[in-house]
């Protein structure tokens, strides 16, 4: 998902095929991180769109202290606020964590409901919580990375990832009883 420092001197210098070959390496990781954090796709694309608009208006602004597509996290990240400002609305849906997938048939009913707490417990950690798990763990950013997106210090990156991993903790402890009581209830019942 990095991009080669040629590609990034080529986009400098304002060829176009530079800037078609950073749209095209990360035009789905940027919707994607968009989805997560706004919950909403048509959200998600204008932010992506104004992202790589950005991008391309603000190139000379990259000054290399990072690698690039942590810059462009931190453009994306910064557009969802924007957006999220102006929409001013709570999104909170449990489908802007699901990417197309389909479970095979051989998996079973527990690996589902472990997904779905999964991805319910993420949901429902605070913002700043749910940031940086997207960053480090959705989007591989180091913590390093993710406090230069977040403009904030890498102590507080480390910080809130400390309270996620707490936070989801407990709730999965919670849901994992649940997901034993259901799995018990199913193993009850009479087989024809």
């Amino acid at each position: 998902m990095d991009i080669d420092q040629t590609v990034v001197r080529s986009l400098m210098a304002g060829e176009d095929s530079a800037y078609e070959a950073v749209v095209d390496s990360l035009y789905e990781s940027v919707y994607r991180f968009a989805l997560r954090l706004c919950g909403d796709s048509a959200t998600a694309g204008d932010v992506t769109q104004e992202t790589f608009l950005a991008v391309w208006q603000d190139i000379k602004s990259f000054k290399g202290k990072s690698r690039f597509t942590t810059w462009v996290f931190g453009i994306a990240y910064r557009q969802v606020l924007s957006a999220c400002r102006k929409q001013a609305t709570e999104t909170a849906a449990l489908d802007r964590w699901q990417e197309p997938h389909s479970f095979e048939p051989q998996e079973s009913l527990r690996s589902v409901n472990e997904a779905l707490w999964i991805r319910a417990a993420v949901e429902s950690l605070p913002d700043p919580c749910r940031h940086v798990v997207l960053l480090v763990h959705v989007q591989g950013l180091n913590y390093r990375e993710a406090a230069q997106v977040l403009n904030v210090p890498v102590g507080t990156v480390k910080s809130r990832m400390n309270n996620a991993y707490s936070l989801l903790r407990c709730r999965l402890e919670k849901a994992d009883e649940v997901v034993c009581n259901e799995v018990r209830q199913l193993e009850s019942l009479p087989r024809w």
